[in-house]
């Protein structure tokens, strides 16, 4: 065997070795990194787990609540409206209406029986007592025109049911995300 070639073989050989152990070395080093991984992995998947599940129940539990707050309204307000007023009444009468007095006449009289009449003043008092018992119907048609401001000072309460509301979804999509990842995470070692 030639002498270049002996040196070319000793080369390869010392090259082949020298890429061996840094594979070696390599895998090594992966393997320590992956076991410290795993064991800050170890550590902290409770801790992640339970805040997982914490916020879980913590979406379910906001899920099924309700918010209120209450809405101070003090202000004026106009108003500004046609009230229209229509209907019949039957308004009973029932009275005695008194009448009492002096009525001064000219009569013409025919003392003789002759046809010849002669006019006679006379004073004639009237003293009756009129009675009154009947039924008017009163029909009433009319538009009343309303305008005005009127001072509002009032608190509301305002009570919305998560639940009924559009942010019901968007939790209970977040909630199945947060089960899937806690699942990722308990199965991760």
């Amino acid at each position: 065997m030639p002498k270049p070639l002996k040196i070319h073989l000793i080369i390869l050989y010392s090259l082949l070795a020298l890429s061996l152990l840094l594979n070696f070395l390599l895998l090594w080093q992966w393997w320590q990194f992956r076991r410290q991984a795993l064991q800050v992995v170890q550590t902290v998947q409770p801790v992640v787990q339970q805040g997982l599940a914490q916020a879980v129940s913590d979406l379910q539990a906001f899920e099924q609540s309700t918010i209120h707050f209450d809405v101070a309204l003090n202000q004026p307000v106009p108003v500004q409206a046609e009230i229209p007023l229509r209907q019949s009444l039957d308004v009973p009468i029932q009275t005695t209406v008194p009448i009492r007095q002096n009525i001064q006449t000219t009569v013409m009289i025919d003392p003789l029986g002759t046809g010849l009449t002669v006019p006679v003043d006379i004073n004639a008092p009237i003293d009756l007592e009129v009675p009154i018992d009947t039924v008017v119907p009163v029909s009433i048609d009319q538009t009343f025109p309303v305008s005005t401001t009127v001072s509002m000072d009032l608190t509301v309460p305002v009570d919305i049911r998560v639940a009924e509301t559009d942010l019901a979804g968007y939790i209970a999509r977040l909630r199945a995300t947060l089960q899937a990842l806690e699942q990722v995470v308990s199965g991760a070692e």
